[in-house]
């Protein structure tokens, strides 16, 4: 049961990563602008209005994350990229649920 779960969850995970990577590129700018701008000050992301799936999928990932790391098995070899993997997934979630159209 438990491995069909941490299966499930890798398998939703690589689905949102390629949702994610797939959307159109942000816009290049002016690097000397850039330099110039001062930087934001950093926020905390706040809890999601419009997209509580996306605030749900980052815990469900977040608690395979933990399953993976601390299992005894390395699940047929597979245990380093779900890891990573799921992490580079739940980094994705947050920056889509820091949208503001997530707000």
């Amino acid at each position: 049961m438990k491995r069909t779960i941490i299966t499930l969850t890798v398998v939703i995970a690589a689905l949102v990563l390629a949702i994610v990577l797939g959307s159109p590129k942000a816009q290049t700018f002016n690097s000397s602008a850039a330099i110039a701008a001062p930087a934001p000050a950093p926020m905390a992301v706040p809890m999601p209005n419009r997209c509580p799936n996306i605030h749900e999928a980052i815990r469900a990932l977040e608690s395979a994350e933990r399953d993976l790391h601390e299992a005894r098995h390395d699940f047929c070899g597979r245990r380093a990229e779900a890891m990573r993997t799921v992490h580079e997934a739940i980094e994705q979630l947050r920056g889509a649920e820091g949208c503001d159209k997530c707000r």
